[in-house]
């Protein structure tokens, strides 16, 4: 199999098929509290490929079929694979490691020396092959749903909402969206997530009335899913939430895990078309 696989950068007509793999590779549940959802998702990526900015997508392929996908994104000092996904009929052999070992030793800056990645909880085998690389649980992440209070119509309006024209524009071609909120008590990014659900990855925001109440008057139909750490979610009271995901941010040295898959493929060729930087 490896020896028949070509990694390259991936290209806006790749979308559909990277799309697709990244569907299959979750349950529906994530699905459903994610981007992953969205009918829409290949145009997203098409555009995000177009404009060349924040995640950088490479493709694996077999036979000039897309067998396999990931996403890098960068800071600095770390380098955060976003998404690595797999044709079910290609697992367990060798092309995740590959494509791990490609964005290690092609993409990585050289000021970048951690290595961190999100799994949720459902893919048991995922978070095992992770951690047979070395990397460790750094957080552990709580997905809880909560219905928004009842709206009302009377009083002033405590918040404040931001970026609505742009999200608007973003929601009709994606399916998903953000606002920012403000109170007099914080500021929030807050997505939007098909026509049901608001998402926001901080667990303060359920003890801020206004926010909560400015949600609401804004889309009563929609329930609110609030990202947060086990500790910060399990002081909430289990009567007014539900836990609809479990997910953990693991983390290593990019050194150690480069050892690992180095080793891993030691004695296998796989073909890299590595594109010219200009």
């Amino acid at each position: 199999m490896l020896a028949d696989a070509i990694i390259r950068p991936a290209r806006s007509e790749d979308s559909e098929a990277i799309a697709a793999l990244m569907r299959e590779g979750v349950s529906e549940q994530v699905r459903q509290i994610t981007i992953l959802g969205s009918q829409y998702l290949a145009r997203f990526i098409a555009d995000e490929l177009a404009r060349n900015q924040n995640d950088d997508y490479v493709v694996c392929t077999v036979r000039e079929q897309i067998t396999g996908m990931c996403a890098w994104r960068q800071t600095d000092t770390v380098l955060h694979l976003n998404h690595l996904y797999l044709a079910p009929n290609v697992r367990g052999q060798g092309l995740g490691t590959a494509l791990m070992l490609d964005g290690l030793s092609r993409i990585r800056r050289a000021s970048q020396h951690t290595l961190s990645t999100d799994v949720f909880f459902d893919t048991p085998r995922a978070r095992a092959w992770y951690r047979s690389l070395s990397m460790q649980s750094e957080k552990h992440v709580h997905w809880i749903q909560v219905p928004l209070p009842l709206s009302t119509s009377d009083g002033e309006c405590r918040c404040t909402i931001a970026g609505l024209e742009e999200a608007a524009a973003h929601h009709v071609r994606y399916g998903f969206s953000h606002i920012a909120l403000s109170t007099h008590v914080g500021n929030y990014q807050v997505g939007r997530l098909g026509s049901g659900l608001f998402r926001v990855a901080m667990v303060s925001i359920l003890q801020d009335p206004a926010a909560l109440q400015g949600l609401a008057r804004f889309d009563a139909e929609r329930q609110l899913i609030c990202i947060g750490s086990a500790g910060d979610c399990a002081a909430l009271s289990p009567d007014t939430n539900s836990l609809v995901a479990e997910s953990e941010r693991l983390v290593s040295s990019c050194s150690t895990v480069l050892k690992h898959l180095e080793s891993s493929l030691a004695g296998r060729h796989i073909h890299q078309a590595i594109p010219v930087r200009l």
